[in-house]
């Protein structure tokens, strides 16, 4: 699956599946630096991972996450969970990825997890199946959701009708393998309060509190 351009301020979802010290030995000395291991997404569809090093957290945590903005991936969904099975493979971790039922959540592991959500993806069933390397997990995880395929493309592919192929009759519908459209935060205004906030607040604001402070400890030890 080819990669795919999207704006980084779109991308608001970050985690940091990873953050451990690393050191190399070298004629001064050991050199200490971090490595970590970065997911990011815009819940719509779009994830990336990288990896970072530096000698200092943050800097490390910047270079992960511009090396996952620059090898985005989209992931084909059908409403909240994936198109079919499949088994990634990285190394000697295997991940499955199933699709579930609405309602089923996310079933799967810290590191399956941080792809998975990040991509947007709310029902899934997920096992690892080999390595419990927590870095093998979530390239496995990720190359799994690279061989998802629309049915749109299989058809084509095979030269036949959407409605000739064998899949069930829900996943016979095209509109559901559409290009998704990366999300658009909507600018806040504070001073345009939804009625239930403003309602709230101003209730807040009519009472008063007890001369003592309201406290819950003791009342003084008279003498």
């Amino acid at each position: 699956m080819a990669r795919v351009q999207v704006d980084p301020e779109l991308l608001k979802i970050e985690k940091v599946v990873q953050l451990k010290p690393v050191s190399k030995t070298v004629k001064g000395g050991r050199k200490r630096r971090y490595s970590t291991l970065v997911v990011v997404g815009d819940g719509n569809g779009h994830v990336g991972v990288g990896m970072g090093k530096s000698a200092s957290v943050p800097d490390a945590i910047r270079k992960g996450v511009q090396s996952a903005q620059k090898h985005l991936i989209e992931v084909p969904m059908v409403h909240s969970t994936v198109p079919h099975m499949v088994v990634g493979r990285t190394g000697s971790a295997r991940v499955m990825l199933k699709p579930a039922s609405p309602g089923t959540g996310v079933i799967a592991g810290p590191a399956a997890r941080a792809v998975v959500e990040a991509a947007g993806i709310k029902d899934i069933l997920t096992k690892s199946l080999g390595s419990d390397n927590a870095i093998n997990n979530v390239y496995a995880t990720l190359e799994g959701l690279k061989q998802m395929q629309r049915a749109t493309d299989v058809a084509k592919r095979r030269s036949r009708d959407l409605k000739d192929l064998a899949i069930p009759a829900q996943l016979k519908d095209a509109s559901l393998y559409e290009p998704r459209q990366p999300q658009i935060d909507i600018e806040y205004h504070p001073e345009e309060k939804p009625d239930r906030l403003r309602e709230k607040s101003e209730g807040n604001r009519g009472r008063s509190r007890s001369p003592q402070g309201g406290g819950r400890g003791r009342a003084p030890r008279q003498r």
